[in-house]
C-alpha cells in the first residue's frame, strides 16, 4: 500500500472516529436488554449478533454466553462446582464463541482441559451463530490441531 492510500485510509478513519465511538456507547447502552428482545422475536438472532460485534471482546463475549444459556434453556454453573459454564440435561459444558478476525479465523483460548465438561463452540458472524459441540477428547485434539489453547490449571 502507497503512502498516498494509507493517508487516505487515516484520514478516513480520523473522520469517521465520531460515529464509531458512538455506534459502540449506543451497543454498550442497550446491550443488557438485546437478549429480551432477540428472544421474544423483536429483534433478529443476525441482528442481535451484528449489534453487539461493536463491543469490546471482554464485553460481548459474556453477553453472547448469556444469550445461549438462556435460548437454549441451560442452567448457568456455579464456579464453585469446577464443571465450567453451563449445564444441559446432565451434561455439563464450557462455552466458547468467537467472532470471525481480519484472518477469518476463530481464535479460542482458555479452554481448561482439566474439567469434567464437554465443550460448545460458536463461531459468530454477522449472518449468525454456527455450534460445534466437542466431547472433551475431540478438544484435546483440536488444541493440538488448531489455535484453539489450553489453559494451565490454577491447582497445579
Amino acid at each position: 500500500m502507497s503512502n498516498r492510500e494509507v493517508l487516505a485510509h487515516a484520514r478516513f478513519i480520523l473522520s469517521n472516529l465520531h460515529t464509531g465511538r458512538e455506534l459502540a456507547n449506543a451497543a454498550h447502552e442497550i446491550k443488557n436488554h438485546l437478549i429480551d428482545i432477540t428472544l421474544n422475536g423483536e429483534l433478529s438472532e443476525s441482528d442481535f449478533y451484528r449489534i453487539t460485534s461493536v463491543l469490546t471482546p471482554q464485553s460481548r463475549s459474556p453477553l453472547w454466553e448469556k444469550y445461549f444459556i438462556r435460548k437454549h434453556d441451560c442452567r448457568r454453573v456455579n464456579r464453585n462446582e469446577n464443571r465450567d459454564d453451563l449445564e444441559k440435561n446432565g451434561w455439563f459444558y464450557e462455552f466458547k464463541a468467537s467472532g470471525f478476525n481480519r484472518d477469518e479465523a476463530l481464535h479460542i483460548v482458555q479452554i481448561r482441559l482439566w474439567q469434567d465438561c464437554d465443550y460448545i463452540i460458536q463461531a459468530i458472524s454477522d449472518q449468525g451463530a454456527v455450534t460445534f459441540v466437542l466431547a472433551h477428547d475431540e478438544m484435546q485434539e483440536e488444541t493440538v490441531l488448531f489455535p484453539a489453547h489450553a489453559a494451565r490449571n490454577r491447582c497445579e
